[in-house]
Formats: C-alpha cells, sequence, structure tokens
C-alpha cells in the first residue's frame, strides 16, 4: 500500500512541476465597449474625377461605458489609407491605444463588409502588460461637422472582446 501512496505523490508532484506552465498559461476573457473621439487633417491625392486616395492620421482619446477598466482614458493614434471610386470603397488602418502607463495594443483595423453598419478589427500585437493579449474588435463611426475647412472629426463606437494571460 505505500508503494501505490510513494507512486501517486510521485505522480501528482511531478505532474505540478511539469505542467505548472499550463496553470500559468490561463486565459482570462475581457468584453467592454467605449467611444473614442478622434481629429484629423487627411491628405487626399485625385487620382481623376471618380477616384481618390487619401492618408489619414487621427488623434483622440477613448472612453470606456463603464467609466473604468483596461484603456479607460486612454489615447488614440491612428493611420489610415483609403481608396474611393464610383465602385469601391477600401480602406486599411492601423489604431494604437496608449494607456496612462505608456503600455500599448495595435489593432487592425479592416473594410466594412459590403452592406454592415460596422467594420471589424482585430488585436494584433500589445507591449508591457499587453503583451500575449488577443482580441476582436467591431465598430461604427459618425462624422460630425467639422471646422476649420480641410479638418474632420469623428465619433468611433467600439465593442470589444479581448482574451488576455492571467
Amino acid at each position: 500500500m505505500k508503494k501505490y501512496l510513494l507512486i501517486l505523490v510521485m505522480s501528482l508532484v511531478s505532474a505540478i512541476a511539469w505542467e505548472g506552465e499550463g496553470f500559468a498559461q490561463a486565459k482570462k476573457e475581457v468584453a467592454f465597449s467605449g467611444t473614442h473621439y478622434w481629429s484629423s487633417t487627411p491628405k487626399a491625392v485625385q487620382v481623376d474625377l471618380e477616384r481618390s486616395i487619401s492618408y489619414l492620421e487621427l488623434f483622440g482619446v477613448r472612453v470606456n461605458d463603464s467609466g473604468d477598466g483596461p484603456f479607460h482614458g486612454a489615447s488614440v493614434h491612428i493611420v489610415g489609407v483609403a481608396y474611393r471610386s464610383k465602385g469601391y470603397n477600401g480602406f486599411r488602418a492601423y489604431e494604437t491605444w496608449i494607456d496612462k502607463d505608456g503600455d500599448k495594443v495595435i489593432w487592425e483595423l479592416l473594410d466594412t463588409p459590403s452592406g454592415a453598419s460596422s467594420s471589424p478589427g482585430r488585436l494584433i500585437e500589445g507591449t508591457g502588460k499587453y503583451i500575449g493579449w488577443q482580441g476582436t474588435m467591431e465598430y461604427t463611426l459618425q462624422y460630425p461637422k467639422s471646422f476649420p475647412q480641410g479638418t474632420i472629426r469623428g465619433i468611433c463606437r467600439e465593442v470589444i472582446k479581448i482574451v488576455a494571460p492571467q
């Protein structure tokens, strides 16, 4: 009986020692929504009467609907390119959120699917405490009247789902 107990204890100790990494890799799911407000002075190149390419660099700030949590009050920086023509509207951008500690997450923003009311994004990388985070975003845009001429303003509503290592 002592022999079986010794084998059981040794097996348990070995499992804990070898699988400790597995316990450390547990994932935590986080879901939240928020809004970011931004401003930009885009630069456009008119290809011809029906086609244009725009480069946008946007600066803003975001707030979570809950009033706290990850990225509440974070700075937002977006660099994007848009192509517009009679039959195609394409957009690709990279969005960086910077928290109060200077840690960042970088999102890739994708084209709005045909007929959809929102656009997708995916978290591609994080720095500092956000290393290893993965996630998705659905966002919608509103464009209030801008001033002065040649600038644009935006309000972006976001629904975020993140999987973070614990």
